[in-house]
């Protein structure tokens, strides 16, 4: 068995294993050179595979999270094809990382495994990693999605004086609607449930803002009443015919209960529909009893629980 440094050469390998291990969750391997071009190449990353002969049988990879509150935090994937599990294979790849990690000022490696997908677990608690925060993510397929059952609560929406405009829209209004927006954003964090408490940052919400290759302006959706921001739905780019992720949406705390989350994940919903998409995925904490409920109203299909790991260096 060989363990060496991945290149793109390797990336048709690679993506088809990734595309094996997690069918729901499906890359091309242009979206990974497409991350690649776009990665901060002032943080961590890195990422090995295990050849047996030519063929690329398990990988590991590496990345430093974004912004200043998780700075000190990486992000570890390791995939060891099913017919090659059990023979060390993984624990070396996680070696070689664990390694390249030592060389950073990074305190807290994060990692997934997923309740269909059994094996993960217990390998991951094998090499020190606690299981600490749960997750349901869903899917909604665009094309059967039924805009006409939505329009009685789009129609009162409007009447009661609230408009559903598309964040490119609203640029156009307002340049600087950031500003707003992020207060709502913000005052929205502090409820979703979360390990552990952490406030949201201008400068970290400002790089998440940022257009192409983050959030899509034409899709992600804002709530005004009398001009002012009181829900939002953020949804990210991705490629015509690909899946488009959803991923913060809340609503002013004094505005909830009135069906603006729904609204606004509807219009998403109908403008990535327009543009292509065949597929909505999203998730949020289980616990978020709010959130899965209007997945589960428009029709959000749940799918195995995600399973966030973590392991402390120091």
């Amino acid at each position: 068995m060989n363990l060496k440094p991945m290149t793109s050469a390797d990336y048709e390998a690679f993506v088809a294993l990734h595309n094996r291990t997690y069918p729901r969750r499906t890359r091309t391997v242009d979206e990974v050179l497409q991350a690649d071009a776009a990665r901060d190449s002032k943080r961590a990353f890195g990422q090995w595979a295990a050849f047996d002969g030519d063929g690329l049988v398990g990988y590991a990879r590496y990345g430093q999270w974004s912004g200043k509150t998780y700075e000190n935090w990486v992000q570890v994937n390791v995939v060891v094809d099913e017919p090659f599990r059990r023979q060390g294979i993984g624990a070396d790849l996680h070696k070689r990382v664990l390694d390249d990690v030592m060389q950073h000022p990074l305190q807290v490696l994060r990692a997934d495994a997923y309740e269909d997908l059994p094996a993960g677990l217990p390998f991951a608690e094998h090499l020190g990693y606690s299981d600490v925060f749960r997750e349901g993510p869903s899917h909604l397929d665009l094309d059967a999605f039924d805009c006409e059952a939505f329009a009685p609560l789009l129609r009162r929406i409007e009447n009661e004086g609230v408009e559903l405009v598309s964040y490119a829209a609203l640029r156009e209004r307002d340049p600087g609607f950031a500003n707003a927006l992020y207060v709502v954003c913000r005052d929205a964090w502090r409820d979703v449930p979360k390990e552990e408490e952490t406030d949201l940052l201008r400068e970290d919400w400002d790089a998440d803002f940022a257009e192409d290759p983050g959030i899509d302006f034409g899709i992600s959706t804002a709530a005004l009443e009398s001009g002012r921001i009181i829900g939002f739905c953020e949804v990210w780019s991705a490629p015509q015919g690909r899946p488009v992720y959803a991923g913060s949406a809340g609503v002013d705390r004094a505005e909830r209960g009135r069906g603006i989350a729904t609204a606004a994940y509807v219009r998403a919903i109908e403008s990535a529909r327009a543009k292509g998409h065949p597929q909505m995925q999203t998730s949020s904490a289980i616990s978020n009893i709010a959130m899965q409920t209007v997945y589960a109203k428009l029709g959000f299909v749940r799918e195995p629980v995600w399973i966030q790991l973590e392991k402390r260096l120091m």
